[in-house]
């Protein structure tokens, strides 16, 4: 019992330390130095960061580049209960200290946001064990983002450091807004239209995408969810473009003196939940006729 507890330990130390490292790399590509990464590590875990100085305000954004990497060093070893006590306790451990470490212009708050990304992780983990398609729809989704990042980071050696540490970071908050938008989820992009020098998505922004090959896209997606997730597909998919249209977004609160500015791109989580639904119930009875099909042929 005492070395799973350690072999869990050890899975929390190396999530922590991957988070760390994937995000110094994209922080350090952007431009924003390394002292910016333990800012970046509290938002990929839900976490808070505050900005101060001349400039203050707040940044609500996932990395979900860094949220993906911790969550699959996290959680990869886990088999078992004793596992999961030594992960948990760690991880959270070591996010207890983030927001005493240096993080330059940054201001990093308790990470109780990470309570809820630690239960969701760890929750979708117990239940691979005992539900084999929670599992393999699992493994669609981080599979489409581990792509994501893949072709972000390949193209990016055209588009320079900047565009590379975007997709570092924040390549599966890219595919997310287009996995929805391909759906017909909406996203707003409010504020002024300010220079943000340390975002370059190249060609790969979605919002400047055509809509037809999102659609195909999400298309492949959702059939593979149904494939696997059979009767479950529609409310899967309707949870996971939920969350896609919850978390892929951003929110940029600033006041340089008397005057505040905000900037967010936002999708709207009802439509989201809506039309995932639909897409889901459509796919599964398209999977269950084309099973059908097979069996009477055969």
């Amino acid at each position: 019992m005492k070395r799973e507890v350690l072999v869990g330990g050890a899975a929390g130390l190396t999530a922590l330390g991957g988070m760390a490292g994937w995000a110094l790399l994209g922080v350090g590509l952007l431009g924003l130095g390394g002292a910016a990464a333990p800012a970046a590590v509290a938002l990929a875990v839900g976490g808070s960061v505050e900005l101060g100085e001349r400039v203050t305000g707040s940044i609500s954004l996932l990395p979900l580049g860094v949220s993906l990497v911790g969550a699959v060093l996290l959680t990869i070893v886990l088999t078992n209960w004793q596992r999961v006590a030594g992960a948990v306790a760690v991880f959270a451990a070591g996010l207890v200290v983030l927001p005493f470490l240096p993080a330059g212009q940054f201001d990093v708050g308790p990470p109780f946001g990470a309570i809820p990304w630690l239960v969701a992780v760890v929750g979708v983990r117990v239940a691979m064990w005992r539900l084999p398609w929670v599992r393999r729809v699992a493994l669609v989704l981080v599979g489409t983002a581990g792509a994501a990042m893949a072709t972000g980071v390949v193209v990016s050696f055209t588009g320079g450091a900047k565009m590379l540490g975007t997709m570092l970071l924040a390549a599966p908050n890219l595919l997310a807004v287009a996995l929805t938008r391909g759906v017909g989820v909406p996203w707003e992009l409010a504020g002024p239209n300010l220079p943000l020098p340390t975002i370059e998505t190249g060609g790969l922004g979605p919002l400047e995408q055509p809509l037809w090959p999102l659609a195909v896209l999400a298309t492949a997606v959702v059939v593979l969810i149904a494939v696997f997730a059979r009767w479950h597909a529609p409310w899967v998919t309707a949870l996971c473009w939920a969350a896609m249209a919850w978390l892929g977004g951003a929110q940029l609160s600033l006041r340089a003196g008397p005057f505040p500015i905000s900037l967010g791109l936002t999708g709207d989580v009802l439509i989201a939940t809506g039309v995932g639904l639909a897409a889901g119930s459509v796919a599964c009875l398209l999977v269950a006729g084309a099973r059908q099909w097979q069996i009477q042929r055969a």
